[in-house]
């Protein structure tokens, strides 16, 4: 099996007569093509010079190598052609150790009794809703973070969302810095860097490189989280070159159901979101944050 720089098939471009090089668990990486774009490889293969292998220096759960592939995708929009990873530039990225995470997901929890995987045919009505495009800025105040240095603060108790596209935006928990605010949550967080909207489950500070949107009206979960999708749905639109800071975010825009007025319709989109497979465990989670 020969690995490439593609990022279909999981990298494989065919089967050939070669050498099969690397006989256990490796994960390759393109540093052309598509660039950054990890894959995971559990069986024999040999690989193109364009490709760069991470072989691990000791005994890995699969689970682990599959949770770094990910994080190296995610972290895709540091490198380009003009900026091509390296051995070097891949070696400098940092992950969770196993210890830090938990690789066993809370998949059977979320699918056990108290969370039934419900379909969404049976829940929502399949006819297409009046819509209508609404400015982010008719619907929320977006504002900055106030503070910039995370390696100054001092470990805390508040959950601090800087410009990462993982965990929710949260880097950790520090004490808030005097100029900063605490938000409430249930408040959309956007980063500057990638465009990712996250949902904030509890109250939070966030950094400079952070946006976030207060609701101008009263707005519930639901269409929070559709609002959310909406905008992750659009994350394309910004790069490197083009980070979605505060004068370009204002143009965002995002369309939303309405009812004949032209007012969001609440109802069908509550309708939509509840049909999905981990609203109630979502749920579940945020009412256990309440204080």
């Amino acid at each position: 099996m020969m690995i490439s720089s593609q990022s279909e098939d999981n990298g494989c471009y065919g089967f050939y007569d070669t050498p099969e090089k690397y006989k256990e668990s490796i994960i390759t990486v393109p540093s052309t093509g598509s660039i950054g774009f990890a894959n995971v490889q559990l069986l024999p293969c040999c690989a193109c010079d364009d490709v760069l292998i991470l072989t691990p220096k000791r005994v890995m759960h699969k689970e682990y190598l599959f949770y770094i592939a990910f994080t190296i995708k995610q972290a895709r929009w540091r490198f380009n052609y003009g900026r091509k990873i390296t051995p070097y530039r891949l070696g400098r990225m940092r992950v969770k150790s196993p210890d830090e995470i938990a690789i066993k997901t809370s998949y059977d929890q979320i699918h056990s009794k108290n969370y039934p995987r419900k379909q969404i045919i049976a829940k929502v009505n399949l006819n297409k809703p009046k819509t209508k495009r609404f400015l982010v800025t008719e619907l929320f105040n977006v504002e900055r973070g106030q503070f910039h240095a995370i390696d100054q603060l001092e470990s805390g108790t508040c959950a601090t969302v800087s410009r990462v596209s993982t965990d929710n935006g949260v880097v950790g928990f520090f004490n808030k810095p005097k100029r900063a605010k605490v938000y409430i949550r249930c408040l959309l967080t956007i980063s500057t860097v990638t465009g990712d909207a996250f949902l904030q489950t509890t109250p939070f500070i966030a950094t400079d490189n952070v946006l976030i949107c207060v609701p101008k009206t009263e707005m519930d979960v639901p269409t929070l989280l559709y609002i959310q999708a909406m905008l992750n749905h659009q994350k394309w639109r910004y790069s490197y070159g083009r980070q979605p800071y505060l004068r370009i975010f204002q143009k965002a825009s995002v369309e939303l159901p309405t009812k004949e007025d032209d007012k969001i319709d609440n109802e069908y989109i509550h309708t939509v979101v509840s049909a999905q497979p981990y609203f109630h465990a979502f749920m579940h989670i945020l009412s256990s944050h309440e204080s």
